[in-house]
């Protein structure tokens, strides 16, 4: 073999490494997502662990495999289907690494924490939702570990409740119009307790977190919203907990 078909040869299996990584990232979850959606699965941990290292391993390759293909094209044109094959292979994984490189530093950069309250002394407590998660075999106990506090403080130092200037009958709905709005399932509401109990499922992964808000009055006609959120499963939430009662808290204001 000549080194000119040598070179061509190296090309070819760079490209098709390159671009049946960056399939596999671009598809990785999404097709786990539809799979979830039609019923075929239910995508637990594991399953969701194999998706995401597909995705990282995935892009990585592209983004490598890619970026050798255009280097080392041997002076191939740019119409050369290799080379085009290469290029199309390095934008593949780049745009798998979006979405990817801003949740990775979330899970570094987030305490491994999955129950955060906006009352860490003390914290809304579920009742409605206890049958349903035990039915579900959830693993994550929905009593609150103190020793978690110090966490959640140094992680979300400015996370604390709101106080509304409406009476607690008109903050109450309120907060049930606006867990209506953000798309979580309504599982309670009680307004004689100032209790509402919710549930939010994650697109992509399907992880299903509970949430609930205390609505308790706090002075002449306010009301002090405290929320809590809280994952079924997993020992990190990677901050989507403690970014879902932000959201709360700003479309309730």
């Amino acid at each position: 073999m000549s080194e000119q078909d040598a070179n061509l040869h190296s090309l070819q299996r760079r490209t098709k490494i390159a671009l049946s990584a960056g399939v596999a990232a671009l598809l990785a979850f999404p097709l786990l997502t539809v799979g979830r959606l039609i019923g075929l699965w239910d995508a637990p941990l594991p399953l969701i662990g194999l998706a995401f290292f597909v995705a990282l391993f995935g892009m990585l390759t592209a983004i490598i495999a890619g970026a050798l293909g255009l280097i080392k094209r041997h002076g191939k044109s740019w119409d050369d289907n290799n080379v085009r094959g290469a290029l199309v292979s390095l934008v593949l994984g780049i745009v798998v690494a979006i979405p990817i490189v801003p949740f990775l530093h979330l899970g570094l950069s987030s305490p491994p924490i999955h129950d955060i309250t906006t009352d860490t002394v003390n914290p809304p407590v579920f009742v409605s939702l206890l049958a349903e998660r035990e039915a579900t075999n959830a693993p994550n106990s929905a009593e609150y570990d103190f020793g978690i506090v110090e966490q959640q403080k140094s992680g979300y130092p400015d996370l604390g409740p709101i106080v509304l200037d409406v009476p607690v009958a008109d903050a109450f709905t309120r907060v049930v119009e606006t867990v209506n709005d953000m798309g979580w399932r309504l599982a309670a509401a009680v307004p004689e307790e100032g209790r509402v109990e919710a549930v939010d499922v994650t697109f992509w992964s399907g992880f299903v977190d509970d949430i609930v808000i205390r609505v308790t009055p706090a002075g002449d006609s306010q009301s002090r919203i405290d929320v809590r959120s809280l994952s079924r499963v997993g020992g990190s939430d990677v901050g989507k907990n403690a970014a879902r009662i932000y959201e709360f808290l700003d479309h309730l204001q």
